[in-house]
């Protein structure tokens, strides 16, 4: 058998568990023939095989996240019985790895449907092109050595971003996914992971690390606002590794790539993503088809608060959505800041900071903090964030839990 066919496409990072390439293969043939354009997988890799299938297939599919249940699948207009019909996508038997990769690098016309996260309400869909998709994978002998770790949810963009990278490359993927952190490092060793792509929470969960990964070569953030402190943390956890900072969406893809937090217009999209009233705004150029319509004329707002840095050539910082920030006694704070803040004192793993109604203030800002080990003194917390924060950054109410909710998309839970 060809070489490229007995590596492995999937790895399970729990169990070592693996499949081939030729497998995958066999997988797709067999669900062409009872493709579901409603899809609800039970698992990571049942949603990357329901998405190599619709690819190869230049096909269409909605993704439905594994624990939406029935209520929210019925709320977004769908049955029951939408998530069992079948149709017959192709008998051919012909379908190669050489077509898989070219068609995961771009050359698909199928359409995937992928919800927003549903923060303000119920979840939108969105039409995402095969290409669209793949607009930031790269194809090279060098990328086709890589071992990429699957971090995110593979039925939002970041997962099958991820995805389409090293299925365009013919690359395994290591599911890390809902791992303890001990579990995590064992896997990137035990199978030699090269890339890794996740959010800023899912890193700052390795932190701190009395180990150094030396084997990984390139670390990607995405999802969240990553500060400059998470970043050089992570160069130290990863010392031979490029760290990039991605900006994408389930509506546009990605858009935004940099080596820190500050990013620019990449060469190409100068006229199609600007900043405007201190957000950054996305051409309909650029953008999935939404259900019921339009986005609200020729430019998107994506509500994330930009901060411009420099003008010419025009570097900014994405500090939060404007959605996060929090009134207090009229003056506004951004949580990502004072959650940084938090998580730079040496016994904090994790914190996450939001606001809660108050008849004076309008609300007052509160934190839940994830400790490493013994949890420090509320006192001292709060003394060491009064060091770097005015006085109304500073959280009146901290307490401390075993964890912190994360959305779908494993961003930390803001309601």
């Amino acid at each position: 058998m060809n070489a490229a066919l007995e590596k492995p496409w999937w790895i399970d990072g729990r169990s070592g568990a693996s499949e081939t390439y030729a497998t995958l293969l066999a997988q797709i043939r067999t669900r062409a023939a009872a493709h579901r354009p409603c899809c609800q997988p039970a698992s990571a890799r049942e949603a990357l095989i329901a998405c190599a299938t619709t690819i190869a297939c230049d096909a269409e599919q909605t993704l439905f996240d594994a624990d939406f249940n029935l209520g929210e699948i019925e709320a977004l207009g769908f049955l029951p019985s939408d998530l069992q019909r079948t149709v017959t996508l192709s008998r051919d038997a012909s379908i190669s790895l050489e077509s898989l990769k070219e068609k995961a690098a771009g050359g698909s016309r199928a359409r995937l449907g992928l919800f927003t996260s549903g923060s303000t309400g119920l979840p939108r869909r969105v039409w995402q092109p095969a290409a669209n998709l793949a607009r930031a994978v790269k194809v090279s002998p060098r990328h086709a050595e890589a071992v990429w770790a699957l971090a995110y949810n593979p039925t939002h963009v970041a997962g099958l971003q991820v995805c389409l990278q090293a299925l365009a490359n013919g690359c395994t993927l290591v599911d890390v996914r809902d791992l303890e952190r001990a579990a995590v490092f064992a896997a990137i060793e035990r199978h030699g992971v090269s890339h890794l792509s996740a959010t800023p929470s899912f890193y700052r969960l390795l932190l701190p690390a009395d180990c150094a990964l030396a084997g990984v070569r390139s670390v990607t953030l995405g999802g969240e606002s990553a500060d400059a402190g998470l970043i050089e943390k992570l160069k130290a956890l990863f010392p031979a590794a490029r760290v990039h900072n991605v900006y994408a969406s389930t509506e546009a893809g990605t858009l935004l790539t940099s080596d820190g937090d500050l990013f620019g217009i990449a060469p190409g999209l100068e006229g199609s993503v600007v900043v405007r009233g201190g957000t950054l705004h996305v051409h309909r150029n650029l953008l999935g088809e939404f259900d019921g319509g339009a986005t609200g004329g020729e430019w998107y707002d994506t509500g994330d608060a930009v901060v411009v840095e420099r003008a010419a050539p025009l570097r900014f910082r994405i500090v939060a959505r404007e959605r996060d920030w929090i009134n207090v006694g009229g003056r506004k704070v951004n949580p990502h800041e004072v959650e940084a803040v938090l998580a730079a004192h040496p016994a904090v793993v994790q914190a996450r900071v939001f606001g809660r109604k108050n008849s004076v203030l309008g609300q007052v800002l509160c934190a839940e903090v994830v400790a490493r080990g013994a949890a420090p003194a509320e006192a001292a917390l709060r003394e060491f964030a009064e060091a770097q924060l005015q006085p109304f950054k500073v959280p009146r109410m901290i307490r401390f839990v075993d964890n912190i909710a994360s959305t779908r998309t494993g961003k930390v839970a803001r309601a």
